[in-house]
């Protein structure tokens, strides 16, 4: 190691200089990181799984907070009314869920699983907010959209923009009240209950770090608020054009605390350092000097000798050899220069380095000061030494300083204008910004703009009284109350100071946490050893999900024997036809909708949704395994124009989709699973179709291609009545009751009926749409419900029976009207 960079090092390890006597300021250092937890399957954020009912509760809870604060009952008159707020549940379920948390820590003898659970509480709140505000703005949106273009035109209708347009406005003001809301269960629920039990099991060792989650500028948007500003800290200017913005106000503070520590006495590492660069630069700067006069005698020795600079002449001049002598001792003495340059240069670097190193020190150093409130008082208070028996001149000293420099900077009128708002502004604000009102206590051109605005409103009957009282209270503060005017907002502004790092630190906190919300990334994370779950207690923490109902899905193809030997005549392969065209494709659709493959036979494939206890609220498995029907039915289609372009047969599906309210039955065979299942059988009975309907309907001029038959005699009800039916399903998608009941649970569904040609003439089809959201889109799923056709003797189509069926709708134009009824694009396809 090189001598300058141990003296680096050694140098380095110098304590901070030492306070005056009598100031014992508080360093404020409460940081959380997360050094014992690891990362997620991404490597950079941590995966945390929250209580899937306790997640469910925060969005019906911040959505009625959401519609309470916007008075959203404005809107809907009438027709819709707010709920009652279930505070004391919401309350119930956080506080067993953080309660649980902090007994997950203790046995695992971790404090930052506790407060990994608290920041991923804290971004669900955040995150919600913002959700269920854009919700409702979309809710509103909608509800004027379907009442129509002709209510559009009237003044309700008006009254109602002019609302949403007030609400818009008004989002900061909704967030920080909301946010509030929520801030506040958190504090009586750790004040109340959390802290005893925190102080317990770990000791008192931890409190500044939850008392760092309890930042107020967390719930607020973006962490500036005028309003929250003015109540809990003071109002500062938000404008590079303000005089009063917080950072000057911080180099002020910073300024003075910076001269009490280093007052140039020289016996602080920071000024020794800044001593020994300046004293090395000094030096430097005389070498450079020296170099340039050397070389200038240099240059005239030469021009002496022949007026040249190169070797061949030196060594042909006729110069005197005094001169000769002369022009070798310079040379020298330029050598030796050059080597003290060249090592000075290395001294002046390690100099900048310490100097650098300290300086930083000193400004983290003055940040942790100016971090800390009471330090304020520490500071400024000469009361405060009374009680400590400190030295009370030196506080009078800085406070009269202190108070020096804000008048000094024009400062001090803004500050107590601050103050002074606080008894006024809910009188003028709105129509009067919170910035402008601060501003007419102080400008009097500002003032007059302000009683021009109030004009506008003269059924308000606004008077300009308590501002004008106001701005002359100002003027006339005694220097007692100047002073104490003058430490509290120092104090205020250390607060503020302090509350601003600790948001920073936990939108970063925050940003770090992937809250886990989807299945299949909770089982890959959980398979990995890196997932953080923070369950309710009454919930289960399977290793596996238990089952609780799922849809199965079967995919069979019309006359493969024929197509296997088609192409086995012709010396083609009917194994990889059926993969490439077939298999593959559907294999590529599973992962978007959560369906797994059970078994896979010669013309047939056997696909399940499930729905287990923690996805039930989101897995929608019987809407999923509708789009992932008709998605197959499209892409084989697609591929069936190729298919047909080289010569090769075409591919007819038939697909049927059953749901059991239950879980199936599984069996083991080695490290095979099979199912064993109700909807199993369902299915395969959907997706068949009969030849004899075939050989009965040659001809479809209908959009939709499922169809059910029975004869005159046969007049049986129930579920023996499916033994007798006769099928046409070519290329079409059949859904069970019980799939068709709980896909109306799993997704709103518009009815609307349209004139339809049929196979038996134009008819009018009762249709159901929705919309289902799949990732980050929607997509429309529609359901036929249908009604069996008798056959005559002869074979003819007759009168409808009383069974019923429900057909999933494929056909382009079908879904871009039910679309079009939704109010949403035209589905990619059609």
């Amino acid at each position: 190691m090189a001598v300058e960079d141990k003296a680096i090092l050694e140098r380095r390890s110098v304590a901070a200089p030492d306070l005056p006597a009598g100031l014992a300021l508080v360093p404020y250092r409460a940081d959380i990181q997360f050094t014992q937890l690891v990362r997620g399957t991404d490597n950079v954020h941590y995966d945390v799984f929250l209580s899937p009912r306790f997640v469910e509760a925060t969005r019906r809870y911040v959505l009625d907070l959401v519609r309470q604060t916007a008075k959203v009952a404005r809107f809907f008159s009438e027709l819709k009314s707010n709920r009652p707020l279930e505070t004391g549940a919401f309350k119930k379920l956080l506080t067993e869920l953080l309660r649980a948390s902090l007994t997950q820590a203790k046995y695992e003898k971790n404090i930052e699983l506790d407060l990994l659970a608290r920041v991923a509480i804290l971004k669900l709140f955040t995150q919600e907010i913002s959700s269920q505000f854009s919700h409702l703005m979309l809710e509103c949106k909608e509800y004027l959209r379907a009442r129509g273009a002709f209510f559009e035109r009237t003044e309700q209708a008006h009254r109602k923009k002019v609302y949403l347009a007030e609400t818009q406005a008004n989002r900061r003001n909704i967030y920080r009240k909301v946010g509030q809301t929520l801030r506040q269960l958190l504090v009586e629920v750790d004040e109340t209950v959390l802290r005893q039990s925190r102080r317990a099991l770990f000791g008192e060792d931890f409190e500044e770090l939850y008392e760092m989650l309890r930042c107020p500028l967390i719930f607020v948007e973006g962490g500036r608020d005028d309003y929250l500003y003015l109540e809990q800290y003071v109002l500062l200017g938000n404008y590079l054009k303000d005089e009063d913005r917080f950072e000057r106000f911080d180099a002020l503070l910073k300024d003075l605390l910076r001269e009490l520590l280093h007052n140039g006495a020289g016996s602080d590492p920071l000024e020794q350092a800044r001593a020994r660069l300046a004293a090395l630069s000094a030096e430097a700067r005389a070498l450079q000097a020296e170099a340039a006069r050397l070389d200038a005698e240099r240059q005239e020795a030469l021009h002496q000798q022949g007026r040249g600079d190169g070797f061949v002449t030196r060594l042909i001049s006729r110069g005197s050899s005094h001169a000769r002598a002369q022009l070798i001792q310079i040379e020298q003495q330029q050598q030796t220069l050059a080597q003290r340059l060249q090592s000075l240069e290395a001294q002046l670097r390690a100099a900048q380095q310490e100097a650098d190193f300290l300086e930083e020190a000193c400004e983290s150093q003055l940040g942790e000061y100016l971090c800390e409130p009471e330090n304020a008082r520490r500071l400024f208070d000469p009361d405060w030494a009374e009680r400590n028996g400190a030295d009370v001149a030196l506080r009078a000293r800085l406070r009269d300083a202190w108070l020096r420099r804000l008048e000094e900077g024009n400062l001090l009128m803004h500050v107590l204008a601050s103050y002074e708002l606080r008894e006024i502004h809910h009188d003028y604000c709105p129509p009067v910004h919170l910035q402008q009102l601060k501003k007419a206590l102080v400008d009097r051109e500002e003032l007059k703009r302000v009683s021009e605005l109030l004009q506008q409103f003269p059924a308000r009957q606004f008077s300009l009284a308590r501002i004008e009282e106001a701005a002359r209270a100002l003027r006339r503060y005694p220097p007692e109350q100047l002073r104490a005017a003058a430490v509290r907002f120092a104090e205020d502004l250390m607060r503020l100071r302090r509350d601003l790092r600790n948001y920073h630190r936990l939108v970063a906190l925050m940003e770090s946490v992937h809250l886990v919300a989807d299945e299949r990334t909770r089982e890959l994370s959980r398979l990995n050893h890196t997932l953080y779950e923070f369950l309710l207690p009454d919930e289960d923490r399977p290793t596996e999900d238990r089952t609780t109902s799922h849809v199965v899905v079967k995919v069979d193809v019309r006359e493969s024997t024929r197509i296997t030997q088609e192409l086995l005549a012709r010396g083609l392969n009917p194994a990889s036809h059926f993969s490439l065209h077939l298999y593959e494709p559907v294999r590529r659709l599973l992962d978007r909708y959560s369906a797994t493959k059970v078994f896979i036979e010669g013309d047939a494939i056997i696909l399940a949704i499930y729905e287990t206890e923690t996805n039930r609220a989101q897995q929608r498995a019987v809407a999923k395994a509708c789009l992932l029907s008709r998605h197959i039915l499209e892409v084989v289609q697609a591929n069936n124009r190729r298919a047909e372009a080289f010569g090769l047969p075409p591919l007819t599906l038939g697909l049927g989709i059953a749901f059991q309210n239950s879980a199936p039955t599984i069996w083991m065979e080695g490290d095979s699973r099979i199912m064993i299942s109700q909807a199993l059988n369902r299915s395969d009975r959907l997706s068949s179709s009969s030849k004899v309907a075939r050989r009965i309907l040659v001809r479809n001029p209908s959009p939709f291609q499922l169809f059910h038959f029975q004869t005159m005699k046969v007049r049986v009800e129930g579920e023996e009545a499916e033994e007798f039916l006769i099928r046409w399903n070519v290329n079409g998608i059949e859904l069970n009751r019980e799939g068709f009941e709980k896909l109306s649970e799993e997704v709103a569904l518009t009815s609307f009926s349209l004139n339809v040609p049929m196979p038996w003439g134009e008819e009018r089809v009762p249709l159901y749409a929705g919309q289902v959201p799949v990732g980050e889109t929607f997509e429309v799923v529609v359901v036929r419900k249908g009604v069996v056709r008798c056959l005559s003797p002869t074979g003819q189509i007759a009168e409808p029976g009383t069974l019923e069926y429900f057909e999933v709708c494929t056909h382009p134009r079908i879904l871009q009207l039910a679309a079009t009824r939704l109010g949403l694009a035209a589905p990619q396809g059609s």
